[in-house]
């Protein structure tokens, strides 16, 4: 499991974040949310740990961003403040759960291991799918079209591109992924 810990608590964050790597997780650290914001990607991370409140750049507007940018990266909340507010702002954003603080590691990591063993969003399936294979933009493009069902012809049609170069690119991403067919590439990123 890969983690994101965005906190600006730097003795709280030290402490939970070698507690996860001691029990084998790796756990990247953020201070502030504009840090995370520059590194976060689609499929980089299986959850995200992020403080609602960082300076400049809150939590919810950190998630609200990536968010925007199409990232769904399954997302634990943290507050010393818990309101309707929060709460509502949480639900609003797809927030995966909403932690209040104070919390002992035994309880992030219940709440941790629950958010990873049920992400609930098909697009982070996709993303943590896909950045495993290290496409290029263009394969990536091909990739999403591809789960989406759609045709040579009709992704040649989106993209702008011949049939032919669709199936070059469509080889390619196979034999990245180790498939023949787009069966199994399907089951490749929703494995059963």
């Amino acid at each position: 499991m890969k983690v994101a810990y965005v906190e600006d608590d730097k003795g709280a964050l030290a402490i939970f974040s070698e507690k996860l790597k001691r029990d084998g997780i790796q756990c990247d650290v953020y201070y502030t949310g504009e840090h995370a914001l520059s590194c976060i990607s689609a499929g980089s991370y299986d959850v995200l740990i992020v403080d609602i409140r960082l300076p400049h750049l809150s939590g919810t507007h950190l998630l609200q961003k990536l968010r925007e940018k199409s990232i769904h990266i399954p997302c634990i909340l943290i507050t010393a403040f818990n309101n309707l507010n929060y709460s509502r702002e949480a639900f609003d954003l797809n927030a995966s759960y909403l932690l209040e603080k104070p919390f002992t590691y035994k309880t992030l990591r219940k709440i941790l291991d629950s958010v990873f063993e049920s992400p609930g969003k098909i697009q982070h399936f996709v993303d943590r799918g896909l950045a495993k294979l290290i496409l290029t933009e263009r394969e990536n493009q091909i990739a999403r079209y591809l789960l989406k069902g759609l045709s040579n012809a009709e992704i040649g049609r989106l993209l702008k591109i011949s049939e032919k170069t669709v199936k070059h690119f469509i080889t390619l991403i196979f034999e990245k992924s180790g498939v023949t067919s787009r069966s199994e590439f399907f089951s490749y990123i929703f494995p059963v």
